[in-house]
């Protein structure tokens, strides 16, 4: 089978989320799209929620999602994970399929400057989806550009895929959570409440 893994902090979790998981199924084709929060990222998170709360989240919110999972490979843990050790341990304990790393096109355009990079190409390929204002993708050294993914394809392509998806910034919303404002039409109503709760009281906290 053809997986799409899409990692990320999902600090917090929108429909920008939702909607690149569902195009992982129904643009770029995977059989499987599985999601896997990260904690904590290289990256500084806004500290409002650990990756705990994080996955509870996304298990709440793609509960009932077909052919979409949410694996907790790296939110349980107490370290920065690098995308090399969850390949690893894909390609380790399900040698039979197929991973595709999916990234928008401006982590697509970083994505030499990865840890471990250019090691990543013997354990997946990636899916790059289109992303407003990013329009020169870069062609990789090694890589192969296909024009879909497809189950005889080994590692070492990419594809892209053009899909228009909502514009959502989770600094934006983390900043109208800690105001007050509401968060209704960009973070899915079943985990918007306690979206809008945890950062709400957790930024006031932070402030004390």
């Amino acid at each position: 089978m053809n997986i799409g893994l899409f990692g990320g902090s999902f600090d917090p979790p929108h429909a920008g989320h939702l909607a690149l998981a569902q195009a992982g199924l129904e643009v770029a084709g995977f059989d499987e799209v599985w999601v896997i929060p990260a904690n904590p990222v290289h990256r500084r998170l806004s500290g409002c929620a650990d990756g705990k709360t994080r996955l509870g989240w996304m298990q709440q919110l793609f509960a009932d999602a077909p052919g979409i999972r949410v694996v907790d490979w790296e939110a349980v843990q107490d370290r920065p994970i690098p995308a090399m050790e969850t390949l690893s341990r894909f390609a380790h304990e399900f040698p039979h399929d197929r991973a595709w790393l999916m990234l928008g096109a401006d982590a697509w355009r970083d994505f030499d400057s990865w840890r471990e990079y250019p090691a990543h190409m013997r354990l997946c390929n990636v899916a790059v989806f289109a992303r407003a204002g990013i329009d020169d993708l870069p062609q990789h050294a090694g890589w192969q550009r296909v024009d879909a993914p497809d189950a005889a394809q080994t590692t070492g392509c990419w594809c892209y895929v053009p899909v228009s998806l909502p514009d959502i910034s989770a600094t934006d919303l983390r900043c109208d959570a800690d105001a007050g404002r509401s968060l209704k039409g960009r973070v899915p109503e079943p985990i918007r409440p306690a979206v809008e709760a945890a950062y709400r009281k957790m930024s006031a906290v932070n402030r004390v």
